[in-house]
């Protein structure tokens, strides 16, 4: 398996520099470096990566302080938040619910001091044992992101936000956060992050992975939404396991990057788990996004929904692949799924592709997939009534993707996907 030597060069020193971490914590980073070339970048039949050169992007040494622009900080409207620039918090602020009821929100680099008992438990071990090269590197160089444990039995009423702001230029050239998030049993939160970046002109590398863990009778909501540079290639890589009766809910958008490979996987391993996966995408220009997404019932009585709706533009280009998996022993269980994509221009494509795989009697199992053109007959009525091709256009798409951004829960991610829709459309 080829990769380049100065490269991994390069990142072993960039690795050995690094600032002065707990023992567990450096040993459980170079595990995955001294691995990495026997780990391959994420293979997709639709999306060809190697002809990227990504080993040629060169590795970020320092982060260079900066500022969030600010209409992306008046942006924060919640009682809680977390502000990230490059690999710093630049401003927090936590209810007093989440203060007085033993809420932990801590960035990882502190959780990693500071919780050295409990962080080693979880790091890594929702994830995939054997991992993607994308999500190596992300294990061997994580720079920011939060460690968040809600206790049993407490119901975070505020919804917490995440900003990760990255200033890409010249000397910062990859970015590579982390959330860990652990549901106590019967506990509930709300947790909605953002990526944003500068539009940079210089090829950049993205890695990012989501870990939750929901324990019996939890509840987690997360939502996100990424709007990186057109520049960028990014890779971002979700996981989940829902213990019994308790529920993840993931709400997603993805309309930012030049190439974006994203990995989507929950676990639902004990009777009465729950699954919900809602996505919204949006390609344009010269974009490849390609999605795996997949819900395994391992366990009776589990439930879950799969809901994808995107828009392609110009020369855009997606896959999406959807799994619903039922394994024996899996009786009474029931996992539906729908995929729809919108093509606005004859150069565009997308690929949907649902998967049903059953391995137990006494279930229920559904899928439907469909991609296609605008409807031509629908923009003519429109403009017939004397609006312009631009706001019929407009009109159709925000009638084709409502039913399910307004599904989502919770006003500030619903309105921080239209503004992203609004941005594509006029784009």
């Amino acid at each position: 398996m080829s990769i380049d030597v100065k490269w991994l060069e390069d990142l072993r020193s960039l690795a050995l520099e690094r600032q002065q971490e707990p023992p567990w914590l450096r040993n459980w980073r170079l595990s995955y470096l001294e691995n990495l070339s026997n780990y391959a970048w994420p293979k997709r039949q639709k999306t060809p990566i190697r002809e990227r050169q990504l080993d040629q992007i060169p590795w970020t040494k320092v982060f260079p302080d900066v500022s969030v622009p600010q209409g992306d900080l008046q942006s924060m409207q919640s009682g809680a938040y977390v502000v990230f620039a490059n690999d710093r918090v630049v401003a927090q602020v936590l209810s007093e619910d989440m203060q007085t009821r033993g809420v932990t929100i801590l960035p990882l680099k502190e959780a990693a001091s500071q919780e050295p008992h409990e962080l080693p438990k979880w790091l890594g071990q929702i994830a995939k044992m054997t991992p993607n090269r994308a999500e190596a590197l992300n294990a061997a160089l994580w720079d920011h992101g939060l460690f968040i444990r809600i206790p049993a039995g407490v119901k975070v009423s505020t919804p917490l936000l995440v900003l990760h702001y990255g200033y890409f230029d010249t000397d910062v050239s990859n970015l590579f956060p982390r959330t860990l998030i652990v549901a106590e049993a019967h506990s509930q939160i709300t947790v909605i992050e953002r990526y944003l970046s500068n539009d940079s002109e210089n090829k950049t590398l993205f890695s990012n992975v989501v870990e939750i863990l929901a324990k019996e009778g939890s509840q987690v909501h997360y939502g996100t939404v990424q709007n990186l540079s057109t520049n960028t290639e990014v890779f971002i890589s979700r996981y989940a396991q829902v213990d019994k009766d308790a529920f993840v809910d993931w709400s997603i958008g993805e309309f930012g990057g030049n190439m974006t490979i994203c990995t989507d996987e929950t676990l639902l391993g004990e009777p009465g788990a729950q699954g919900a996966h809602t996505m919204v995408f949006f390609g344009s220009g010269h974009q490849r996004q390609d999605f795996e997404t997949a819900i395994i019932h391992a366990a009776p009585y589990t439930k879950s929904r799969i809901v994808a709706k995107g828009v392609m533009n110009d020369k855009g280009r997606s896959a999406l692949h959807a799994t619903t998996n039922i394994m024996h022993g899996a009786m009474g269980s029931d996992g539906r799924q729908k995929e729809q994509t919108l093509m606005l221009s004859e150069t565009s494509r997308a690929d949907a592709v649902p998967s049903l795989l059953i391995n137990d009697n006494d279930v229920f199992a559904a899928h439907s997939a469909s991609a296609g053109p605008i409807d031509q007959s629908a923009l003519f009525y429109l403009m017939a009534r004397g609006l312009s091709y631009s706001e019929a256009t407009r009109l159709y798409v925000h009638g084709f993707l409502a039913p399910v951004v307004d599904a989502i829960p919770g006003p500030i991610l619903r309105d921080s996907v239209w503004d992203a829709v609004e941005r594509k459309l006029k784009a």
